[in-house]
């Protein structure tokens, strides 16, 4: 119990009245007196019911949610809905859409302004404040580096409109896209989707199903088609766009109170056009030990299935010495906390403790290189899961589910079907492949993953 409350100050405040008025009236007998009494025991009995609330703090609002916490967690069935939703996404976003608890909410890591009216909402539940504002922003900005989890925030964020019906159409794509031959659906190149305002104008107009003539007749095509719609537009990976300043002006003027646009980015400067119709929200390391632990059962209970070791550090994440460790060398990237934890899984703490001291992108290139030069040490499955790692590299941007019979037709054309769960364990426990349905299969990698492999393709 707190020593210096308000409940202990009036207790004490009245029993010092109830000592005065008691001497008083024996001192000094007389109706006044009593009266007197009586009011100091009054006094004290009423302390009793005083809150006992701590001297010199303020009373916190009482926290309150717009949407249940759990909102958008369950994946989108897209089986029936792929009109509704654009398959230009790409392998990646589009399985963070169909995953279901791909998201955990980390105390801190979402920084986002608190404005009038918003106190007591939690920032997650601020963004939803401001999407269901008609007033609110038009355009929200997730920031925050590699690794972060903006693309992941802000599928749960679309998860939940959906779920909600607040929205009825998903549109965008991946800033970061590669340019597939229609025909063989090779990968042809590895660029930036959108190098031009014309480029993004003509893939939104592919997406509404209008042609694509110029950018003024585009722009007046795209609004009219998206009258009386609730749609989102997302914009994921905006750091490889040039000009992106020009790109967000665009978006101002294709939104309006039913229509939003989430856009995701790596870095902010340069980028001055942001007003009072822009939302920016940045993505905060993790640093607070339990916040840590808690991330981690997460991520234990989400990959033992497929990584059997990780089950064997339940005990260890409760360490405060060695999560301290783990948050001084990731940086409290969520990525690298879970590479990290994946290595320790299956080695040691003191073994990777040998790291170079290495941050950020820099320590992400790192863990990728060694995981991929370990796996030419592997014999013939690591080889194989090499080469699987390429082809799905490729397969994600083909707007095409990767599913597992796709992956076992691809290792009987190579002679390989026995040794393809073997080599499907491999990339499990070292790049963190992603399966989001057991049954059929829906297989993705961390766009990071594909910039590494894209940048040793030719060293392949």
């Amino acid at each position: 119990m707190l020593f210096f409350s308000w409940k202990r100050v009036l207790r004490l405040l009245a029993v010092l009245s109830l000592f005065i008025a008691i001497g008083w009236v024996y001192f000094d007998p007389g109706f006044e007196q009593v009266l007197t009494v009586l009011g100091a025991v009054a006094a004290f009995v009423t302390s009793f019911f005083v809150e006992d609330t701590p001297i010199g703090t303020a009373k916190l609002p009482v926290e309150v949610t717009l949407y249940e916490a759990d909102c958008g967690n369950e994946g989108v069935d897209l089986a029936n809905q792929r009109l509704r939703v654009s398959a230009a996404f790409g392998a990646y976003f589009t399985s963070l859409l169909e995953r279901g608890n791909g998201y955990v909410p980390l105390s801190g890591q979402i920084d986002c302004p608190t404005r009038k009216g918003q106190e007591g909402l939690p920032p997650i539940q601020r963004i939803f404040w401001h999407l269901q504002n008609p007033k609110g922003p038009r355009v929200f900005i997730l920031a925050a580096d590699g690794g972060m989890g903006k693309s992941t925030l802000a599928s749960k964020i679309v998860r939940c409109l959906y779920e909600q019906e607040a929205v009825d159409m998903i549109l965008g794509d991946s800033a970061k896209s590669a340019h597939i031959d229609p025909v063989s659906g090779q990968l042809l190149t590895y660029a930036p989707g959108y190098e031009t305002i014309s480029a993004f104008y003509h893939r939104i107009c592919t997406q509404l199903g209008v042609p694509y003539e110029n950018d003024e007749l585009a722009l007046s095509d795209i609004r009219r088609r998206l009258v009386n719609r609730r749609a989102v537009i997302v914009v994921d990976n905006l750091e490889t766009v040039v000009r992106d300043e020009q790109l967000l002006s665009t978006l101002l003027q294709i939104t309006n109170r039913d229509i939003r646009a989430i856009v995701t980015t790596r870095q902010v400067i340069g980028i001055s056009a942001l007003g009072n119709q822009h939302l920016l929200v940045r993505l905060n390391p993790l640093q607070n030990p339990k916040v840590v632990t808690e991330f981690l059962q997460w991520h234990i209970e989400q990959h033992q299935h497929t990584h059997p070791d990780l089950a064997g550090l339940k005990n260890d994440i409760l360490d405060k010495k060695k999560i301290a460790w783990l948050v001084e060398k990731s940086g409290g990237v969520p990525l690298l906390i879970q590479l990290l934890v994946s290595d320790i899984a299956r080695s040691s703490w003191e073994q990777i403790r040998q790291l170079p001291t290495l941050f950020g992108a820099e320590l992400l290139d790192f863990l990728y290189d060694a995981r991929w030069q370990e796996l030419k040490t592997l014999g013939q499955t690591g080889l194989l899961a090499r080469e699987l790692l390429m082809w799905l590299k490729q397969a994600q941007y083909s707007a095409r589910k990767i599913t597992a019979r796709q992956l076992t037709e691809w290792a009987k054309g190579k002679g390989q079907e026995t040794e393809l769960n073997k080599a499907l364990t491999l990339l499990h426990e070292r790049f963190l492949i992603m399966n989001s349905d057991p049954q059929k299969g829906n297989y993705a990698i961390f766009p990071s993953l594909s910039e590494f492999l894209q940048k040793r393709a030719k060293m392949f």
